[in-house]
């Protein structure tokens, strides 16, 4: 019994280590914005508040309270002519989560998914901490390098019917899932090239 508990706290710890501050800094500043980039902000807002959930499970609580209070500070005087509102959800809270702007902490893909169907039925974006986590059909990430770029999944922005200003595409990395091919399709293929390069 005790070795499964260290493993599950070592497994817990390593797992936890993915989220830093300096990467929640950089989040706060450029979440709120994104919306601005959607061609039907006026239309999606009411008494011109930008509202964002943050989604996130029990162990994330303390990252999830320091990116909220991140936003506070950063947009409280709001952004433009828009104000800044921002509320933690559990997701197993998400049922009649009212949000233009979904934020996820990494999760498993069931909370994921069901945050996601949430957006939609709200005709908002979904903006994914871990940018691995966009194959679950979140729409935006950050690829943090010597560079920060958004990444954007236009499948997912596609699938759900939202108007990005093209300046945002323009500008961003175009997140591409990755394939699994079976062995021995890969086998076929390295096949069939080298009989190509050899005639």
């Amino acid at each position: 019994m005790k070795i499964i508990l260290l493993i599950i706290a070592i497994v817990s710890s390593a797992f936890s280590l993915t989220i830093n501050e300096s990467m929640l800094k950089v989040h706060s500043v450029l979440v709120p914005k994104i919306l601005l980039m959607d061609y039907k902000i006026k239309d999606k807002l009411q008494n011109s508040t930008i509202k964002i959930a943050i989604m996130y499970k029990n162990s994330e609580y303390k990252y999830a309270s320091s990116l909220k209070n991140k936003i506070d500070i950063r947009y409280k005087n709001g952004i433009k002519s828009y104000k800044i509102t921002t509320k933690l959800v559990r997701y197993k809270n998400i049922k009649n989560v009212d949000a233009n702007i979904y934020y996820l902490f990494p999760s498993n893909e069931k909370d994921v998914q069901n945050t996601v169907k949430q957006a939609y039925k709200n005709n908002a974006l979904t903006f994914a901490y871990l940018k691995d986590d966009l194959k679950y059909g979140i729409m935006i990430s950050l690829n943090v390098s010597k560079k920060i770029k958004t990444v954007l999944n236009l499948d997912a922005v596609k699938k759900y019917e939202i108007s990005l200003r093209p300046m945002l595409i323009e500008i961003s990395n175009i997140y591409r899932p990755k394939v699994n091919i079976a062995p021995y399709k890969l086998n076929f293929i390295k096949l069939y090239y080298s009989e190509i390069r050899i005639v």
